[in-house]
């Protein structure tokens, strides 16, 4: 799963299997170690009772939360992306956006068996 960020926004995309995984267990998770024994997690799970996508940071772990009607939604179809915005306290808001990922067309060597290739050709090469 990669993860994108900029003011305010955070961008997940997931690769084939991942979204199987995520189908299968309800949970997609990474791990960026650093050499001061930290760590940063970011993970995108299902839940059932949640009517909105939502986003926490919690010990290091940004997570991202997905209702499952939504998820099944994207899932189970060629839907590319989901997104919300968040209100923040000091009004402003956070941006979350979570796609299928695309192979990069300016990558020729690059192993695109696992990414939504079929989905790329009407959608601008976004790497």
């Amino acid at each position: 799963m990669k993860l994108r960020t900029t003011h305010n926004s955070i961008r997940l995309r997931l690769r084939k299997s991942e979204l199987r995984s995520l189908d299968q267990k309800g949970l997609v998770e990474e791990r960026i170690d650093f050499p001061d024994e930290r760590s940063l997690v970011y993970s995108l799970l299902i839940v059932e009772d949640l009517h909105e996508i939502g986003a926490q940071f919690i010990d290091h772990n940004i997570q991202i939360s997905i209702p499952k009607s939504i998820a099944n939604q994207w899932i189970h179809s060629d839907q590319v992306s989901i997104s919300q915005n968040i209100p923040l306290s000091d009004k402003s808001h956070l941006d979350i956006l979570i796609e299928k990922d695309f192979p990069c067309l300016d990558r020729p060597n690059e192993d695109k068996s696992d990414t939504f290739w079929e989905l790329a050709k009407d959608q601008p090469n976004n790497c």
